[in-house]
């Protein structure tokens, strides 16, 4: 999911060699950076150990880069294998949460490689996170007012999912959507459209497993990209 893949026809390269090339690029551009500064045989080390999921150490930005592109180059079937056996993936903008990876795969499937909804381009921006130790969630478990009982439940249910699963890394990676739809998209006009936005995603991993996701996109930005929404007055900026 990456700019070659829309691209591809114009560069006159197969998709499968502009995304190798790339994911090189930027596993080896990703350990650079997280190791600067350090001696030559501690950044050596540090880079040897940025393998995406499957390595070892630290995770960073390879890892977020290796999640994206499974999405695209190994699709459902791969990119589930990625979740522990137990674990929340929460897409705050379309208020969804899954616990079931059959339920996972399906929602996923939209946005492999040959889809019929349309070709989808995730890239990584920005990667924070670091070690947590053995640690699972804290909760506000009381209504604090203002809400019945009943609409206190509908709201923080699906946050309050998963609070037991410890987890011993995080990580908050903020990433760029881009979209060439085949197809209306989320009832709106997008057939032959393409549109971008952004979003971000919050993870927390145990022994390098996904035991929580929770994933918000722009889904305004892409409403006023079709023509289905105004696009804000920024009445804050200096005129």
């Amino acid at each position: 999911m990456h700019l070659g893949i829309l691209n591809s026809e114009i560069n006159n390269k197969p998709d499968e060699e502009i995304l190798s090339s790339r994911r090189k690029f930027v596993k080896t551009a990703g350990a650079m950076i997280s190791v600067a500064g350090l001696a030559p045989s501690v950044a050596f080390a540090a880079k040897a150990k940025e393998q995406g999921f499957n390595g070892t150490g630290r995770m960073g930005m390879s890892t977020g880069e290796d999640w994206i592109d499974t999405f695209y180059t190994g699709g459902a079937e791969a990119i589930i294998h990625y979740y522990a056996d137990d674990f929340v993936f929460e897409d705050i903008t379309l208020f969804q949460t899954i616990q079931d990876k059959e339920e996972l795969y399906n929602a996923f499937l939209p946005f492999g490689k040959g889809s019929p909804a349309g070709e989808h381009q995730f890239d990584v921006l920005r990667y924070d996170g670091g070690m947590a130790g053995d640690r699972t969630a804290q909760l506000r478990t009381k209504n604090p007012g203002g809400y019945t009982d009943a609409e206190w439940q509908h709201w923080s249910h699906d946050t309050f999912l998963g609070a037991e699963y410890s987890y011993d890394e995080w990580c908050v990676m903020q990433w760029i959507w881009r979209g060439k739809h085949k197809v209306d998209f989320l009832g709106l006009p997008a057939t032959g459209k393409t549109t971008t936005t952004r979003g971000i995603t919050f993870h927390c991993y145990k022994d390098r497993k996904i035991v929580r996701e929770s994933t918000y996109w722009n889904y305004r930005d892409v409403a006023i990209q079709l023509g289905a929404a105004q696009a804000p007055d920024k009445f804050w900026l200096k005129k």
